[in-house]
């Protein structure tokens, strides 16, 4: 199976793929903030090119587990996502995302990455993160 990792930001998509085990930094996709129909398009492209079977999005619960207004926003996102779609059998699932970008930011920082160069990857680092996460739960199940 294939999966694709997604950290849902206000301009950007980081993107992370694998297939089960390890999850890979990808690309980030950058869109007019919040246009949630030029994003889905050009995850669409992505979706076409790489044909995941799964989509892993970040999900950003609070830090005391409720949903709040980045939850929200990803959850909007995916409704019309689906609304969008011709593709039924594509999977759709969440992930707790609680703290990957500031995940991500440290490692970044720690590997000594430029500031210019953390801007383009921090995402899709998340997105990794995110999909590695997911990674990690539904293999500990099966074991």
């Amino acid at each position: 199976m294939k999966y694709l990792g997604i950290d849902l930001g206000s301009k950007t998509l980081g993107l992370a793929r694998g297939e089960g085990k390890i999850a890979f930094s990808w690309k980030t996709l950058r869109f007019y903030e919040h246009d949630f129909d030029d994003a889905i398009a050009q995850l669409n492209t992505v979706i076409k090119e790489y044909q995941p079977d799964t989509l892993v999005f970040g999900y950003p619960l609070n830090m005391d587990g409720s949903i709040g207004a980045s939850a929200q926003t990803v959850n909007k996102f995916i409704e019309t996502f689906k609304s969008q779609q011709n593709n039924a059998k594509l999977n759709i699932v969440l992930q707790d995302e609680r703290r990957t970008t500031y995940s991500s930011q440290q490692i970044l920082i720690k590997a000594d990455v430029s500031r210019n160069k953390r801007k383009i990857v921090k995402d899709q680092l998340a997105a990794a993160i995110i999909l590695q996460s997911y990674f990690d739960k539904i293999n500990q199940q099966i074991v």
